[in-house]
């Protein structure tokens, strides 16, 4: 548990410590260690077992919470740009995250067709994103289309 006394670690110049650095690259450091303070604050009264089943509890909030990630390489036919990234698949559908901006673009299962190209390409058409398409290209591509097609097959049953 913290204590309140600890909170003076947590001036702007130990933020590293404890933010990402596309965190601090996009936030005014001063406004992170105060909302970092008046958070710390709150939950000083709070135990362990309290505090972990308040995190469990906001990270089962997540749409990606329980996601199986792969590394791949991300391309879009609409040059909004390419790069390394990771996709996941979970029950609420499919997740893809550009690594260069952290950008996080979620899909439920009826808004998107993957089509495997080879047997590391796979081709995911996003009806609702203005007709996006991307291309993944990893060496794990086939593990990914098969969770993807058994997660398709599930919620086809389940409708």
């Amino acid at each position: 548990m913290f204590k309140i006394s600890h909170i003076e670690y947590f001036r702007s110049k130990n933020l590293a410590n404890i933010f990402p650095q596309h965190v601090l690259d996009n936030h005014d450091r001063g406004r992170l260690a105060e909302r970092l303070k008046v958070q710390l604050k709150k939950n000083e009264t709070q135990n362990d077992m309290q505090l972990e089943a308040e995190f469990m509890s906001m990270a089962r909030g997540l749409v990606t919470y329980g996601a199986s990630f792969f590394d791949v390489d991300v391309f879009t036919k609409k040059s909004m740009g390419n790069g390394h990234g990771l996709v996941g698949v979970n029950d609420h559908g499919l997740h893809i995250i550009i690594k260069k901006t952290w950008t996080v673009r979620n899909f439920r299962f009826d808004e998107f067709t993957a089509i495997a190209r080879d047997s590391k390409t796979l081709e995911i058409d996003a009806q609702r994103a203005r007709d996006t398409v991307y291309i993944l290209v990893s060496t794990q591509i086939k593990f990914l289309s098969g969770i993807l097609q058994k997660f398709q097959k599930l919620m086809i049953n389940q409708a």
